[in-house]
């Protein structure tokens, strides 16, 4: 991508991770639960395993087999971590370490796109940040294991979205409602499986495969034969009446870093107008969730 294409995502990101730290309380390092993550060796796929399954424990506590369709609101409870989206980019996602802060940014797509996404980009926060980085990716970044460090985040992310065990688990459950026989597991299997853990199609036959669940080559297959018949995975559950997706919820911008937002347009410290610049967002948007707080509407400077 020519610098010229680059420049503009990469000026917002600047303003607002700038404008998000001069609002946040000042910290003097990175966030303590990050100290229990990193690698342990080469950016394995068991490595990736692991690292997933550590941080499944600490967000999804004792639900090793529950979607993880509501992650972007679990990560709410991650001191300084801060979730929003990024507008109008290229970009697939971002990730940032600054100021004692961990940003990470994801592109409005297809939800089950900006799921993966998220987790990919967690899985660059928990192996690859350190006190002062950035990851920024391209949809060629991510899902082709295109390099080690991005292939490591994809790993990282179906590792976390689809846990062995609630990929056997349900499975099972969803053979047993369908009535499949035999050894095989087939397109309507997979297309509910990603239904209900709100991944992709392809993400949902990749993990199977890696697991040993469809033969190697599997995975592509289905997905061919499923464009070629049907044009979309997402046609051929419309077509089967399969239930529709979960609705998985992404804030515009961190309800965290809102919070603190607010409180500074109250002292008059930032205006609304610069705050809604830098953020990517609106001004009545910031004065609405102001008011939801109990807040005054502020003076735009």
């Amino acid at each position: 991508m020519a610098d010229s294409e680059r420049e503009p995502t990469l000026d917002r990101l600047a303003g607002f991770v700038e404008a998000a730290l001069k609002v946040l309380p000042v910290r003097g390092r990175l966030p303590d639960w990050l100290d229990q993550f990193g690698l342990q060796g080469p950016e394995t796929y068991d490595e990736a395993e692991r690292l997933a399954a550590d941080l499944r424990t600490v967000l999804y506590p004792g639900e090793v087999d529950s979607p993880a369709v509501d992650l972007p609101q679990r990560l709410r409870a991650l001191d300084g971590l801060i979730v929003s989206q990024l507008k109008n980019s290229k970009f697939e996602g971002a990730s940032v370490a600054a100021g004692g802060y961990l940003f990470v940014f994801v592109s409005p797509r297809f939800p089950a796109r900006m799921l993966f996404t998220l987790g990919h980009e967690l899985g660059h926060v928990v192996a690859h940040h350190s006190v002062q980085s950035a990851h920024l990716d391209l949809a060629s970044h991510i899902g082709s294991f295109r390099n080690r460090v991005e292939g490591f985040a994809d790993a990282f992310s179906s590792a976390f979205l689809l846990p062995p065990q609630a990929v056997g688990g349900s499975l099972q459950a969803i053979r047993q409602f369908i009535g499949a026989s035999g050894n095989e597991i087939g397109d309507v299997e997979i297309l509910i499986l990603a239904r209900l853990h709100g991944v992709s199609f392809d993400v949902a036959a990749r993990r199977c495969e890696n697991l040993d669940l469809l033969p190697p080559g599997g995975a592509a297959s289905l997905a061919q034969y499923i464009r070629e018949h049907y044009k979309s995975p997402e046609k051929r559950a419309e077509a089967l009446n399969l239930p529709p997706r979960e609705q998985i919820h992404f804030d515009l911008v961190s309800p965290l870093l809102m919070k603190f937002v607010h409180e500074s347009v109250a002292r008059g410290e930032t205006s609304p107008s610069w705050i809604a610049d830098r953020f990517g967002t609106t001004i009545e948007s910031i004065y609405e969730t102001h008011a939801s707080t109990g807040g005054r509407r502020a003076t735009t400077h």
